[in-house]
């Protein structure tokens, strides 16, 4: 077999006799444009497209300067296939598309005055975005009118201002902001943000006004898992016939929680489109799924990683984390979630687990370990400071958490996680006092309202810091959760 054509709208053409529909309007701005949003967002745009009279394009945004997937994007003419693979009631589904959603990619740090003529596009009504917990964070930046701001909330403040100023403060021409960040209330976060920005950058109670009252910052929930590019990729280019660097892994599973103006369901018909998406509040989804869901599997990534293990089927199947998973999720999780779910977490979290032993996923945590110490502050500190009775598997992968990141340089996340990590390691790191100094800095420094039950916490992580570095994982697991003890 000769060499495989790469995927594009050329090659779309002569596989499929589909000719990629280049009239369809720009509607929506995307901000990141990573394996997730691919999977998820944009997959259903596809589907609105195909199903309902929406017809709207997604032009998407590189979201940090090091981002490399928008060159790709443009190289295949935003198309990339998606395949979802799975379990469902019982049954093996596949289904496999080619998705093309994205009519562009452009990368602000090189092509900011593209994205300004895309800030005042008449047809441009929706922003989607996911930069992971990280990106949702202020930091303060100056702003220059003729370059990207670095932040994600910074260009969204500056392209809204840009938006501002050209259609002369037109009320109907605010956005519906909708951000998939794994952050709670993360439309209300993104647009407290946005109004401290434009304190910092000072530009004008008229423009605060605007924003605040035309544009709808929407609260969502998302949930799937994706674990992206596979890894045995040839045998799937000679299977589709075509070489595709995007290519995407999902599982079939998909929600999709969104608290928004009354009108949204009708502007966004993703419910018309038969796709999994509630316009409901947030809250009892959320309790379930990010203590249930991604609580754990942040967990286990730190651990399992330090066990050797690649996936996270692997991990859920190891004897030792598999056991590990199950006991914080059943006797330490599920104590802090409200009443109104508890009854339902049993069955839901045999699901979880089924999910993440799909047999055709292969989620492995080198890939899902971005960003996992802002991560672990989002999804687990908040049950570890709820749960004020049994939590030592909880402060157990806390001590994970600060061991994995002994070795700095093959970790990925904020330089000045990195960086703090790297100065506790290069001193006496043994020395509890200096230990215990770094945590209440960098781990407990929200810690507000808990003070009296720090010093406690503080050296139980202690103690099982020092397990796992004199043991290694494999040891210090099987002491903890004393296997092979008569």
């Amino acid at each position: 077999m000769g060499a495989l054509k790469q995927l594009n709208s050329q090659q779309l053409k002569n596989f499929f006799q589909i000719e990629k529909e280049a009239h369809i309007p720009e509607r929506i701005l995307q901000i990141g444009e990573g394996n997730f949003i691919r999977g998820f967002i944009d997959w259903m745009v596809y589907v609105l497209n195909q199903k309902t009279d929406f017809q709207g394009k997604i032009v998407t945004l590189q979201s940090t300067p090091k981002g490399r997937t928008g060159p790709k994007l443009n190289q295949q003419d935003g198309l990339y296939t998606l395949i979802r693979r799975g379990i469902e009631n019982g049954e093996t589904v596949e289904h496999i598309d080619i998705i093309d959603s994205i009519s562009r990619a452009i990368n602000p740090y090189e092509e900011w005055e593209k994205m300004l003529g895309i800030a005042t596009s008449e047809n441009i009504e929706f922003l989607f975005s996911n930069t992971t917990e990280a990106g949702l964070k202020y930091k303060k930046e100056e702003y220059h009118q003729n370059r990207s701001p670095i932040t994600f909330p910074g260009k969204v403040v500056a392209l809204l201002h840009h938006r501002f100023v050209f259609f002369n403060s037109a009320a109907e021409k605010g956005w519906t902001i909708i951000p998939c960040e794994l952050v709670e209330d993360n439309g209300e976060v993104l647009k407290e943000i946005c109004n401290q920005i434009i304190t910092d950058w000072d530009l004008g109670n008229d423009f605060r006004e605007w924003l605040n009252t035309n544009c709808c910052f929407c609260n969502t929930l998302v949930d799937r898992i994706v674990p992206g590019y596979p890894q045995d990729d040839n045998q799937w280019f000679n299977r589709l016939g075509y070489s595709d660097k995007l290519l995407t892994m999902a599982e079939p599973y998909h929600l999709f929680v969104i608290e928004g103006d009354k009108d949204l369901p009708v502007k966004l018909p993703f419910q018309q489109a038969g796709l999994n998406v509630r316009f409901d509040a947030i809250k009892n989804y959320r309790d379930m799924k990010v203590k249930l869901l991604n609580a754990p599997h942040t967990i286990l990534t730190t651990i399992g990683l330090q066990l050797g293990l690649e996936t996270v089927k692997q991990a859920v199947e190891d004897p030792l984390l598999g056991a590990f998973i199950k006991q914080v999720m059943k006797d330490e999780i599920v104590t802090v979630l409200p009443a109104s779910v508890k009854e339902k977490s049993i069955s839901y979290i045999d699901d979880i687990m089924e999910r993440f032993s799909n047999p055709f996923l292969h989620h492995y945590l080198t890939d899902i370990s971005l960003n996992n110490f802002s991560k672990y502050h989002v999804r687990v500190m908040p049950i570890i400071a709820a749960n004020t009775g049994h939590r030592d598997c909880l402060l157990f992968s806390l001590g994970a958490l600060i061991v994995y990141y002994q070795n700095t340089e093959n970790r990925k996340d904020e330089n000045e996680v990195l960086e703090a990590f790297s100065e506790l390691y290069a001193g006496d790191y043994r020395n509890e006092l200096i230990l215990q100094e770094f945590m209440e800095q960098q781990i407990f420094k929200d810690w507000l309202g808990y003070e009296d039950e720090l010093p406690s916490l503080i050296s139980k992580v202690l103690g099982y810091v020092n397990l796992i570095q004199e043991n290694g994982m494999n040891k210090a697991l099987k002491s903890f959760l004393k296997v092979g003890e008569s």
